[in-house]
């Protein structure tokens, strides 16, 4: 009797230690599942951005979970769409964090959407991986959970214009710069400022416009009066184009300096009939054998429709995805957030077939992928060729 008594203590307290084990694990982890989030832009205007997104973490997803998971766990994608406005984003999060219990956060909207969901990816301590809005408000300052892809727009529009500095073959070069009034265009405005500054050339004239303007004859009629030749545009999408058609219009004779946004399909239908040959620096991959081989993988993975709808968006939520689960896998089956966090710190030089730069978190801002590559886009064909390799700026 004392034998059985103690058999019957040792499977309670058994089932005790597992109960307790069970409720204090992290949520969105079970034996066979790991739940990732992703709050995105997939109604309105802007929706071909969120539609990108998703096709790049099913990719992921897909290929992860065929080799095997993540020690033998299932990535599942559960996504919100927050259609573009911050105060839905928040909303949005809540409903992953309280009704889905997601394990992290992939793919994040666009940087007014991070900021206002940044308190309750502190308050959980949700290991992020931001693949959207690498704007510098979303890692100054640094917050422990968050990882950053992605260089900074300042960077982007230098290293443009230095390639037109060190290889236009205009004379008497006059520059000139178009942002919006905002933290977006200002950015645009530093590295327009470090060039101009650096390179000794002539500051033709700085413009702002206020975000939804559509109309830009007055503003391309004063460029033309200061007499540029060298554009850096901060249009966007439509505003970029409109900017680009009203320069044509007067005849104008540039070398264009585009925001990245400007690569994708969407925006080259619209800007290409202008007929710039503008440049775009990304940190990501446009062109070339590491982007052929990703469209080949995706067939595997993806519909025709979801296939159609790959841009920029696509490949660097692929590389979050991925570089979230190798940071997931070497915590091995005690998976937790706080070791997920600490694994993403310590990732250095994570290979992502040729899609960006290497990426290594191991840095005090928690932000990696900076390396630019500068292209230049064929207003005929629609295409972007490679001008450069990555390079630091």
């Amino acid at each position: 009797m004392e034998e059985s008594m103690k058999r019957v203590s040792i499977a309670l307290v058994a089932a005790l230690l597992a109960s307790t084990s069970a409720y204090a694990a992290d949520p969105g982890i079970s034996d066979t599942e790991i739940k990732i989030g992703d709050v995105n832009i997939m109604t309105g205007p802007a929706s071909f951005i969120g539609r990108a997104v998703a096709v790049g973490s099913k990719i992921a997803a897909g290929e992860i979970n065929e080799a095997g998971g993540v020690n033998g766990r299932k990535i599942t994608i559960v996504t919100e769409d927050d259609g573009y406005v911050p105060a839905r984003s928040f909303q949005a999060l809540t409903k992953l964090l309280e009704v889905d219990e997601i394990f992290a956060l992939n793919g994040t909207s666009g940087t007014a959407n991070v900021l206002a969901m940044m308190p309750l990816i502190e308050e959980n301590n949700l290991p992020t991986v931001v693949t959207t809005a690498p704007n510098e408000l979303v890692y100054k300052p640094v917050r422990p959970s968050v990882f950053t892809i992605g260089a900074s727009y300042a960077d982007a529009f230098y290293a443009q214009l230095k390639y037109i500095h060190e290889n236009s073959e205009k004379e008497n070069a006059v520059y000139g710069v178009i942002r919006q009034d905002d933290d977006f265009g200002a950015a645009i405005e530093e590295g327009y400022d470090r060039a101009v500054k650096e390179f000794g050339v002539k500051d033709g004239i700085r413009l702002r416009f206020k975000k939804g303007t559509s109309n830009f004859s007055a503003e391309m009629a004063q460029m033309k009066e200061a007499g540029v030749n060298v554009l850096a545009n901060g249009g966007i999408i439509a505003g970029a184009a409109n900017i680009l058609s009203e320069a044509r219009k007067l005849s104008l004779d540039l070398d264009v300096a585009a925001v990245w946004s400007e690569d994708m399909p969407p925006s080259v239908n619209l800007s290409a009939p202008a007929g710039y040959p503008y440049l775009v620096a990304d940190y990501i991959a446009l062109s070339g054998p590491a982007i052929d081989a990703f469209l080949e993988k995706a067939k595997k993975y993806a519909t025709d429709e979801e296939i159609g709808a790959i841009n920029r968006y696509t490949y660097v939520t692929y590389v979050g995805l991925k570089s979230l689960a190798e940071a997931m896998g070497q915590c091995g089956k005690d998976l937790t957030r706080a070791c997920t966090i600490e694994k993403l710190k310590a990732l250095k030089n994570f290979e992502t077939g040729g899609i960006s730069a290497p990426i290594s978190f191991d840095n005090e801002k928690q932000l990696s992928g900076t390396a630019l590559a500068v292209y230049q886009l064929d207003p005929e064909a629609k295409t972007f060729k490679a001008l450069t390799d990555f390079v630091q700026y």
